[in-house]
């Protein structure tokens, strides 16, 4: 039998990587020999470029940048001379994963505007933008800063680009920006359609997992209301309602306004990238995995989008999680043969995310043992 193992990363706890290699060790040593291929996955958040990376005609820049806080650290982005084209991943620089304790009225997203920055500087003419795992509701006025726009107060002095000033926003001085110099198409890769403001927008639904109370919640969502009037009164564009908008704390909306950038599926880039629908031709059963599998895996997320092509080829799907929040009724609509939780119940989630490697290496016994009944 013929595998292929394509999981997305656990957040918190496992990378794409760390769960082939625990998963492709026991089937290895499966008789007869199966043949396996790795090709993990990733939806536009943290990892993508980890993804990327193993893939030929990608060089990696590393550049000295600011973290959410304004201290210093190294990061990096991917370039592709034949297309000269960067691809940054917003959570190297902006990312939760890179701070010790979040704090979403203070961070901005500086630091990704400078790798932006070092792209278009040594001749990148496009730019793609992972906005996963970010630690910022700063609709961008980070990136925009450090691209040489400034945000003034009522009284014309200059703002510091963190997300409780958004609502001290009263006007934008873009005369020197480098995108005017440097003409570059930026696209937006991110698999959320959630808008600009209000209650399913970035602040309500994003911002209390990077650190905000219920007051501060709501002096977020007013800053984008702000700033969202001000970029129809600059750009003449309406971003609220732009499906997407409020991703990764606002970037998209910002991104859209101030770059003329568009938002494209974080997850069908990487699938074209990495050519997984042609390993999913060559093989007899599809392994996936991710952290969480529930009623909202089947709004087109990775999974799903998997399962689907899966299905296209008339390929099985496994699937490995870290908590299977559903019933049979949501595994056949997803299409998925067999699904193994790392978690029993959701008093287990904790100790399966503190003892991933562990639970991965239980499930992979069970794997194995299912892979055998099949032959």
């Amino acid at each position: 039998m013929d595998i292929l193992i394509a999981p997305d990363s656990f957040k918190g706890s496992l990378t794409a990587n760390q769960f082939i290699d625990i998963l492709s060790g026991k089937l290895k040593k499966l008789k007869p020999t199966n043949k396996i291929i790795h090709s993990p996955l990733a939806d536009g958040g943290e990892g993508s470029l980890d993804v990327l990376a193993q893939k030929p005609g990608f060089e990696v820049k590393k550049v000295e940048v600011y973290n959410p806080f304004f201290s210093k650290i190294t990061a990096w982005y991917l370039f592709e001379t034949e297309t000269k084209t960067a691809y940054i991943e917003m959570a190297k620089a902006s990312g939760l994963i890179i701070i010790d304790k979040p704090d979403v009225m203070n961070a901005s997203s500086f630091g990704t505007g400078e790798l932006i920055k070092h792209a278009i500087e040594n001749w990148a003419k496009k730019i793609i933008l992972f906005i996963g795992g970010s630690a910022t509701n700063d609709a961008g006025i980070g990136i925009a800063n450090a691209l040489n726009i400034n945000f003034l107060d009522i009284e014309s002095n200059l703002l510091k680009p963190i997300g409780k000033n958004l609502l001290n926003i009263h006007s934008i001085d873009d005369s020197n920006s480098i995108l005017r110099q440097n003409p570059t198409e930026i696209l937006i890769a991110a698999d959320v359609n959630n808008p600009f403001y209000g209650k399913n927008g970035a602040s309500y639904i994003y911002a209390p997992q990077k650190g905000a109370n219920q007051n501060e919640v709501i002096a977020l969502d007013n800053g984008l209301r702000n700033i969202s009037n001000l970029f129809s009164k600059y750009y003449n564009t309406n971003v609220h309602n732009i499906k997407g908008s409020g991703a990764a704390g606002g970037i998209g909306g910002g991104m859209i306004a101030m770059f003329n950038a568009k938002i494209i599926s974080g997850s069908d880039l990487i699938f074209k990238l990495t050519g997984i629908e042609n390993q999913i031709k060559m093989v007899d059963l599809v392994i996936t995995g991710e952290g969480k599998i529930d009623n909202q895996t089947i709004n087109d997320k990775l999974i799903f989008k998997l399962t689907k092509l899966a299905r296209k080829h008339n390929k099985k799907v496994w699937a490995v999680c870290g908590y299977f929040d559903g019933d049979e009724e949501l595994r056949k609509l997803l299409g998925i043969e067999k699904i193994f939780s790392l978690a029993k119940s959701k008093n287990e989630i904790n100790n399966a995310i503190k003892n991933a490697e562990i639970k991965l290496a239980e499930a992979t016994n069970k794997i194995t043992e299912a892979i055998k009944h099949k032959k």
